[in-house]
């Protein structure tokens, strides 16, 4: 009875063998190379070969950008990533493509069904694998850089941090968003916090393509993956639950405080598992007091800097709106007392100035439809002097 069974389990045995040694069942145990046609036992080609001082930027448009041999940036991004290129200072630019994500991270870094993610959060999590390996700056490609970012990562490493960011409430002004950080700049070491940020959105998407699992679902790979980790190194970061000015959310869905990230997380501020972690430092900074302007939604780089039309009362704006408490009434004295003292502002001896760059939301869309000598033929946008104040060469 005995010999019998074991000439049993030895054909069972044999015949597993068999099957997984078969084109056809050795699939049954590759999942991860079915969804996403690559295996994830290598090194991606350029680990180790890149310096860590390395700006990153991605776009992907299925149209107009599907590839790095096949892209044609829309012309306003294409004069911001001519400013990266002139002012990119010591560091290295990369504007990663679609089909060149592998040669930088593995895809087991991201989301199983990345490729079926939106281009945003394409972005957000291939930024987060990035930083994750390499360190350097994410930048958005909507972005003008004005000046190097050299100081601001000498400061950051002169002071022993490992990631440097922007956090609304920081300075402590409401803001009417259920948002937190920002992740169009984020400058980090590698390996650090953003290790994190990889296994977290790794296992907080799953098999999903619907990020309407989180509780922002367009800031899910982005806020309201990074907020829950810089909670745990600073339990004091203010609440965005706690923003009077995000309670009306019955009029707009994005103030409801069920959406603020510290919902991700387990309520680390209240100490249940500990106190804070002390052997990662962050320094962080609000967004408001530097290259997010109180008019970046308003259509500002078409204004005139010149143009001093009475464009709005400032008591019209409530505690938590950009415009909120703002000494400008037109493009001109916008210009003159809220981005040039900022622009000019002379930082403490080691520290990174407020402002260095500036960032355009929806990337630049005023521009949309016109073409790049339709956009450089007015001499007196914000747009055009911003340009040329990062250094491009004359535009003739």
């Amino acid at each position: 009875m005995l010999h019998s069974e074991n000439r049993r389990l030895k054909a069972e045995n044999n015949r597993l063998k068999e099957m997984l040694h078969t084109g056809t069942h050795r699939r049954l145990v590759k999942p991860f190379q079915i969804i996403t046609g690559e295996t994830g036992h290598k090194l991606p080609e350029m680990y180790g070969k890149v310096k860590e001082k390395t700006m990153w930027s991605y776009w992907h448009d299925a149209k107009n950008c599907p590839s790095s041999k096949q892209c044609v940036l829309p012309p306003q991004v294409q004069l911001c990533v001519e400013t990266f290129e002139k002012n990119k200072g010591s560091f290295d630019f990369k504007l990663v493509h679609a089909d060149e994500i592998t040669k930088y991270v593995s895809l087991l870094e991201l989301p199983l069904q990345f490729k079926r993610l939106r281009a945003p959060h394409q972005k957000d999590a291939l930024m987060n694998a990035l930083l994750a390996r390499y360190g350097g700056v994410a930048l958005d490609i909507s972005t003008i850089l004005l000046r190097p970012l050299d100081d601001h990562w000498d400061e950051m490493v002169a002071k022993g941090a490992t990631f440097r960011g922007y956090l609304y409430r920081i300075n402590g002004q409401p803001w009417r968003h259920a948002e937190v950080s920002v992740v169009w700049f984020l400058m980090a070491r590698r390996e650090g916090i953003f290790s994190i940020a990889v296994r977290n959105q790794v296992i907080g998407l799953g098999d999903q393509t619907n990020t309407r699992i989180y509780h922002h679902w367009y800031l899910a790979l982005g806020d309201q993956t990074l907020l829950p980790i810089l909670s745990m190194f600073n339990y004091s970061l203010p609440k965005c639950y706690e923003d009077p000015a995000i309670k009306n959310y019955h009029k707009f869905p994005d103030q409801d405080p069920n959406w603020c990230p510290e919902n991700e997380q387990p309520p680390w501020y209240l100490g249940i598992t500990g106190p804070p972690r002390t052997d990662t430092r962050i320094m962080l900074r609000d967004p408001r007091d530097g290259p997010q302007l109180p008019f970046a939604f308003a259509g500002m780089i078409s204004w005139h800097i010149s143009d001093t039309k009475h464009r709005w009362d400032p008591k019209a704006f409530r505690p938590g709106s950009p415009m909120y408490n703002v000494n400008c009434t037109s493009s001109k004295t916008c210009w003159e007392n809220v981005f040039l003292p900022r622009y000019h502002a002379v930082p403490k001896p080691g520290e990174a100035p407020l402002l260095s760059f500036i960032k355009l939301f929806h990337h630049g869309a005023e521009f949309d439809g016109k073409s790049r000598s339709d956009i450089l033929a007015d001499h007196n946008t914000y747009f055009y002097t911003w340009l040329k104040m990062a250094g491009l060469p004359d535009f003739v």
